[in-house]
């Protein structure tokens, strides 16, 4: 019989585990935003970033602080090298959309192989033990992980929010993310806006997996899993939505839980590919709101540039 408690725990404990998965989804449709990439290879890079943590703590036996910022360099390290030596290259040979998302893949397994040569395929984690100290408030138990996740995600949301709108080149990002060409041809150096774009979106699954791998355990394929996720917020979220794909994800992880309680705890991975497959056939490009509801988003979620760009078509007429 469900209370007001049980559903309680569910939202309580779907909103505190959706948190590594919301920073997924943003890392992944930022860059689908900015760069134009379907970039599987995310799943590479959350690898990377799960083993550095893993080996400085749970192997090396540095302290716990440690890991997170080794995470976070070896993501960031990770996107800028798979940018210079993967995406540039490929841009500039004008390799198709297709072409490039068969590249991501490869570079996804490769790095899962190697990983399992490196790693073995046992299940691991980032610390020792998975079990944090529970409090119970009211009738809700709540772990001494859960705050700091949901705290480190929604910090890391209000610092992008911030960098887009307040920063120069987060400024450019949504430029070029707008109108490539017209953005360079006022100025703006697409590369390095690009390489800026993976490099956060790498910040961003490093904190993501820091968070996942001292909840969970994770093996070499893991992560490929957990893109899965992040594609299907993505898409019902909106292409090029960030805060859309966030808020996805909260819901298909609240839905993922509350499973819980009407079918078998072993079917919850099936519901994945059931929203996978639902987004992809029935929400292509995903929840659309009301015309006035959607005006207004765009104007709440903009990003002031300064002065519009004057507009170069009545210059050539005029030639």
């Amino acid at each position: 019989m469900l209370t007001f408690d049980i559903l309680a725990q569910v939202l309580w404990t779907s909103l505190a585990t959706s948190a590594p998965l919301v920073l997924f989804a943003v890392a992944f449709a930022l860059v689908l935003k900015v760069n134009r990439i379907f970039n599987f290879a995310q799943a590479g890079v959350m690898t990377v970033a799960f083993y550095a943590a893993h080996s400085a703590v749970s192997m090396a036996g540095l302290p716990g602080w440690v890991g997170c910022p080794l995470a976070l360099a070896a993501s960031a390290g990770a996107s800028a090298l798979l940018e210079r030596v993967g995406f540039r290259p490929l841009r500039r040979r004008r390799a198709t959309p297709m072409f490039i998302f068969i590249f991501t893949l490869i570079v996804s397994e490769l790095i899962a192989y190697l990983a399992m040569l490196v790693f073995g395929t046992w299940p691991t984690t980032v610390f020792p033990s998975l079990f944090w100290p529970v409090t119970l408030v009211g009738n809700v138990a709540i772990s001494a992980w859960d705050g700091p996740a949901i705290g480190a995600m929604l910090v890391s949301l209000a610092l992008l929010f911030t960098y887009l709108r307040r920063a120069r080149t987060g400024r450019f990002m949504i430029a070029v993310a707008d109108n490539p060409d017209l953005a360079e041809l006022y100025g703006i150096e697409k590369d390095r806006v690009y390489l800026a774009t993976v490099v956060i979106a790498g910040l961003l699954v490093g904190v993501g997996m820091c968070l996942y791998g001292a909840r969970a355990q994770v093996q070499p394929t893991t992560s490929i899993e957990l893109m899965l996720f992040a594609v299907a917020a993505t898409i019902i979220g909106g292409i090029g939505n960030l805060w859309g794909a966030a808020l996805t994800a909260v819901a298909l992880g609240v839905v993922q839980n509350a499973s819980v309680l009407f079918i078998p705890a072993e079917w919850q991975g099936f519901l994945l590919y059931v929203f996978l497959f639902l987004a992809i056939v029935f929400l292509p490009n995903g929840i659309r709101l009301p015309e006035r509801k959607r005006g207004l988003a765009r104007r709440v979620a903009s990003v002031d540039l300064g002065d519009p760009a004057p507009d170069p078509a009545p210059a050539r007429r005029e030639a």
